[in-house]
């Protein structure tokens, strides 16, 4: 139980830090209501939930003993998230200049881009590829596993638990942060708030692209 709560703790931590994940599902919300919120959510613990098998099979392993496989991942997500970082950009821009949003109607226009196939499974994409492409998380799942023991388990049995455990933790932690959009989703629908986030998240996704491509 120690060591379950011991990973409970760091993952924990791990969870709530701001990074990609919730900077992608704050712009997709955004800019284009709760559904793109949800899909982006769904995309996002998807990928996790591939990472968590592979960690379990051992071949976050292998990634992280590839040098050439890691750094190939890692440019490619760092390029993914500055693009993402950029579309985000061109909305902050496209709103100063009113072209999107209109103050008047904002949650018809909201719901209505909301509701389309095409707007939830471009958010789903999204916070899939995303997540998948983010080589810290697949080497945190290499890294904090073998840390906690659980007594009584084989290995790939306590993996197992670790992983289902650290899923659950990231999908209540995004059912939270989802609630809380819902509750200002009226605010949110202001052009002016839309600006702000656009702008701060199109900077913050550019950033931690930025940021990934450089730490190497």
């Amino acid at each position: 139980m120690s060591e379950l709560l011991g990973f409970v703790a760091a993952s924990l931590v791990v969870i709530v830090v701001p990074g990609p994940d919730l900077t992608l599902l704050l712009a997709n919300t955004a800019r284009s209501g709760r559904r793109a919120g949800h899909a982006t959510a769904a995309g996002i613990m998807l990928g996790h939930a591939v990472l968590a098998t592979a960690a379990v099979a051992g071949l976050t392993a292998l990634l992280a003993a590839s040098q050439v496989g890691y750094a190939i991942l890692r440019i490619a997500g760092a390029l993914y998230l500055i693009y993402l970082g950029v579309q985000s950009l061109a909305d902050f821009v496209r709103l100063r200049r009113g072209a999107v949003g209109d103050a008047a109607v904002p949650n018809a226009v909201q719901r209505v881009r909301a509701a389309t196939g095409r707007v939830g499974r471009a958010a789903f994409r999204q916070g899939l590829i995303s997540n998948l492409l983010n080589p810290k998380v697949a080497v945190f799942y290499l890294a904090l596993f073998p840390q906690f023991t659980l007594p009584g388990l084989g290995t790939t049995a306590a993996h197992s638990v670790l992983a289902g455990v650290f899923w659950l933790m990231c999908l209540l932690w995004f059912v939270l942060v989802l609630l809380l959009l819902a509750r200002v989703e009226t605010l949110l629908c202001r052009r002016g708030v839309q600006r702000g986030l656009a702008g701060a998240s199109g900077v913050g996704l550019v950033g931690l692209g930025a940021a990934l491509a450089l730490r190497g």
